[in-house]
């Protein structure tokens, strides 16, 4: 799946109650994890991937003279 143009995938576990999810933020940045529903391992990458874009876009720029 993509969002923002960031590739990430979700799949269950073994148990009942467990997500693993893993976002490709960069090309060397990787993140996983696990969740307890499908819904907050969502929340978590979309979380994940705004949160990495955000910190690009708020980086200053130096002064001009």
């Amino acid at each position: 799946m993509e969002y923002r143009g960031k590739h990430y995938t979700i799949v269950q576990g073994v148990g009942p109650h467990s997500w693993k999810w893993k976002v490709d933020l960069e090309e060397n940045n990787v993140k996983t994890g696990e969740a307890k529903s499908r819904d907050a391992a969502k929340n978590t990458v979309i979380w994940l991937i705004d949160r990495a874009l955000a910190s690009k876009a708020a980086k200053p720029s130096a002064p001009s003279d």
